[in-house]
């Protein structure tokens, strides 16, 4: 019986942390390879956003533009969000939707999104 109890206790507080982490943060990776030429535009279309949309952005916590040390003309743009209600709102922003496509403009092919929940940090 006292097994079982913990063992309840156990998985409770397992789903209650990963709950806690999941509240946490909320993150986007962007992946995308930059057309010939267009490495440096991408870079100066993301340091205009964080000069002119980033104060604007609710809920946004971080981002980084990450390039692929062996392939230049790939990129990773990690974005860090309070939830996914802040990404999601900043995703309908008409503004960002015209950032957005200036960076499809400028990429080989559409960018692949992927959206993830945090489970684990370092501090």
């Amino acid at each position: 019986m006292c097994a079982r109890v913990s063992s309840q206790l156990h998985s409770e507080e397992h789903a209650f942390l990963a709950k806690q982490r999941r509240a946490e943060m909320f993150v986007t990776v962007s992946t995308y390879r930059a057309k010939a030429g267009e490495e440096d535009a991408i870079i100066a279309l993301h340091e205009a956003w964080q000069h002119h949309q980033q104060p604007h952005a609710r809920g946004y916590l971080s981002g980084e533009l990450l390039r692929n040390v062996k392939d230049s003309r790939e990129f990773i743009a990690i974005m860090r969000f309070e939830s996914q209600e802040a990404a999601e709102a900043l995703a309908n922003d008409p503004e960002q939707g015209v950032w957005s496509r200036r960076i499809v403009s400028l990429t080989e092919y559409t960018p692949v999104l992927t959206e993830y929940t945090s489970e684990w940090q370092s501090h």
